[in-house]
This record gives C-alpha cells, sequence and structure tokens, in this order.
C-alpha cells in the first residue's frame, strides 16, 4: 500500500501473520518467517512507529525475561470505504482490524454527474494523516490502471466516467478501487482466514441479484477489464423478464420473485418463499428455480475447478432452503471434482455498502495482488 513510506516485502509478511495469528513475539516472527532476530526487530520498529503494530503487556509465564506479543495496532490509524451506489455514496471508516468506527455515513446524490464530486467532498472531509488507504467500490467494469468507472448502474451515460479528482484529492494515500463483489471477497477472504493458495468461487445472491467473484491464489480475477465474474448472466432457455443486459433467461432475473410469480400466479416475494417453506416440494416454482440456480453454480465450479464454492445469501439463514440447494450442486458436479470442491455458506448483511469497501483497502494491506495503482493519475 502506498504511504508516505512504502512497506516493504518483510513488514508485510509480518502484518500478514499478525492479522491471521492475532499476537506473536518477535522470536514467533523470526521463527516462522526466517529472518534473523536482528532484521525481525527492525521490521517491527519501524511498523511501531508508524503506528501499525503496537506491544501488548507479556504474560509472565516464568522465570527469565518474557516475550512481548506484538499486534495489529487497533488505535491509532484507520482506513476509509466508500461505495458508489445508485442514487447515493457511502462511507465508513474501519481500524486496522475491520471494526466499524462511528456509523455508516450516506450522502444522496441527485445525478449520477456528482458521484465523483460528492465522493472528493466525503474524502476531503474524513482524511487524515493516520489513513492508511482508501478502498472504493461501484457495480459494474472498472478500470484501476487508468481510473476510470467503464460502465455502471450507478451512471446515467454510457461512456466511461473519469475518477483522476478522486485520486487528487486523496493526495498521497492510496485508493484501491475494485468492483463491489471484489470487495465482497476481500472482505471474506480476510475474515475467514482462507489459505492464499486456495482458488475460490464466492457468489452473491438477492433477489434479482447474483454477482460473483472469482480469488485465485487469494488475488481477484479481474480478466481484460475488473467487473464481477458475471455469473448472473448465465442465460438458460427459458422465458423471463428482460434483463438490463438486453436478454432474457439471465439467472439472475430467474432468482427473482417476478420469475416465481410467473410460474404460480402467487404475489409472495422470494424471500418470503424461502422463509416460509419447510420442504422444498411444497413449492414447486422456489424448487424449479432452485434447480436452474443449483445448475448455474455447478456450472461455474465445474469450469472453474476452485477449492471453495461460497454462497453469500440471507437465503442462507434457512436451511430448508439452503440445505436442498446444496445437495443439488453437488449432484451436478463433475465426478472429478465432486469430493474436492467444499461449499461454504455466509449469511453476510450489508454487501455493497462502505464498510464492505473499506476491506478493499485492508485487502491490499494484508495480501498481495489487490493494489493496482502503478503511478499517479495523469491529469
Amino acid at each position: 500500500m502506498r504511504m508516505k513510506q512504502s512497506i516493504n516485502v518483510n513488514e508485510k509478511e509480518i502484518l500478514r501473520l499478525l492479522w491471521r495469528h492475532k499476537a506473536l513475539s518477535r522470536w514467533e516472527i523470526h521463527e516462522r518467517t526466517g529472518n534473523t532476530p536482528n532484521q525481525v526487530g527492525l521490521d517491527v520498529g519501524r511498523l511501531i512507529k508508524r503506528g501499525l503494530l503496537r506491544e501488548r503487556i507479556p504474560d509472565i509465564a516464568g522465570p527469565g525475561r518474557p516475550r512481548v506479543p506484538l499486534e495489529i495496532d487497533p488505535l491509532r490509524r484507520y482506513v476509509l470505504g466508500l461505495a458508489i451506489r445508485p442514487g447515493h455514496v457511502e462511507l465508513a471508516r474501519l481500524n486496522l482490524r475491520g471494526d466499524m468506527l462511528g456509523r455508516q455515513l450516506q450522502v444522496d446524490v441527485a445525478s449520477s454527474d456528482r458521484l465523483v464530486l460528492a465522493v472528493c467532498e466525503l474524502i476531503r472531509k474524513h482524511i487524515g494523516p493516520d489513513c492508511t488507504g482508501i478502498g472504493l467500490s461501484t457495480p459494474g467494469f472498472v478500470d484501476p490502471d487508468h481510473h476510470h468507472i467503464f460502465s455502471s448502474s450507478v451512471l446515467a451515460s454510457q461512456g466511461p466516467v473519469k475518477l483522476v479528482p478522486i485520486y487528487v484529492a486523496a493526495g498521497e494515500v492510496a485508493i484501491i478501487l475494485e468492483n463491489d463483489m471484489h470487495a465482497l471477497a476481500a472482505r471474506w477472504l480476510l475474515t475467514h482466514e482462507a489459505e492464499a493458495d486456495e482458488d475460490t468461487v464466492l457468489v452473491f445472491i438477492e433477489d434479482g441479484e447474483l454477482g460473483s467473484a472469482v480469488l485465485i491464489n487469494g488475488q481477484p480475477n479481474r480478466g481484460c477489464v475488473v467487473g464481477a465474474n458475471d455469473l448472473g448472466h448465465t442465460r438458460f432457455l427459458i422465458k423471463t423478464e428482460l434483463c438490463h443486459c438486453g436478454h432474457h433467461g439471465c439467472l439472475e432475473r430467474i432468482c427473482s420473485t417476478p420469475f416465481l410469480k410467473k410460474l404460480d400466479g402467487k404475489n409472495h416475494s422470494l424471500l418470503e418463499r424461502v422463509v416460509s417453506v419447510r420442504q422444498l416440494a411444497a413449492d414447486p416454482a422456489l424448487r424449479k428455480m432452485t434447480r436452474y440456480l443449483a445448475t448455474g453454480l455447478a456450472n461455474a465450479a465445474n469450469f472453474m475447478r476452485p477449492n471453495r464454492l461460497v454462497v453469500v445469501s440471507q437465503f442462507t439463514r434457512y436451511p430448508s432452503f439452503s440445505d436442498p440447494l446444496v445437495r443439488l450442486v453437488r449432484r451436478r458436479l463433475l465426478a472429478g471434482i465432486v469430493d474436492r470442491v467444499q461449499i461454504d455458506l455466509w449469511d453476510q448483511p450489508g454487501t455493497n455498502n462502505g464498510e464492505t469497501a473499506g476491506w478493499l483497502a485492508l485487502a491490499a494491506l494484508y495480501r498481495d495482488g489487490w493494489n493496482r495503482v502503478p503511478s499517479p493519475p495523469e491529469q
């Protein structure tokens, strides 16, 4: 992460270890990194001076000089998370452990033309000398290298929007610009202490919304442009409402209240059906939708062959829906990977907000491959 003094490889490894293990002594860091005790002492000293680490009171367990535990300092530094959403911008402050500092702020924006200005105003108001980084998320396709939003549901126009003024407002503090699904993936990666060498397909499901992200070796798979891996626009030969992409049969149109109503004419929402159903067979429309969803998830897993498939949704709170979904996915997995793919369920609210955007800045601090800012933006 770009700071007044950049973090070197040794220091980043120390931060990664302390994020995972919570507290380690200098000697334990030496044993885990293989760096000399003297080098570890120098690296730790710099991190403490810059407000990233602090010493804890040692536990005296016997004779001799006690080893002083080190931990990530939750008090001195913070990161900002900014989520650009249709009609508003959300801002959150997080400490370096991922805890919220105060309440999330929301600024309504009447016109998409004012989004960049609104973000700049929020940054200037809340940035300070102890800000370590800024996570900036938005739906759609973004270009972190050239600081553009190519296309997004937050924009009225179809052309790219330049974000250069936002980078100017941030000054020397690094901005990590990503699609909002990558922000969610960063949050999952750090909160679940996932192994860096595990490949993961993460899928977010809401009524009429379905997005996904792919992590390869703990880093987001961006493709030729940065966007969600659009599993939601996997198309089936079935009549649905017209999707905003211009097609019928998209998976996110199938996983929706209008599709269920089209099947049986009932006015119950998707969430109401999931909450009330005791057995999936009791709701044929919901069962049909679930089969399409399971097919889409399984096809993604068969194609990517990940270590983990993570389903993120409030619907996972209800076993009468989530258990059959997992079984249906497993039935559709290829024989060669069915026993290798772990399916996880994550009930994570607030997936597209400023708090989740802040985890992009934390991922850039504790993991490699998240900061794509090669140089200051061109005016």
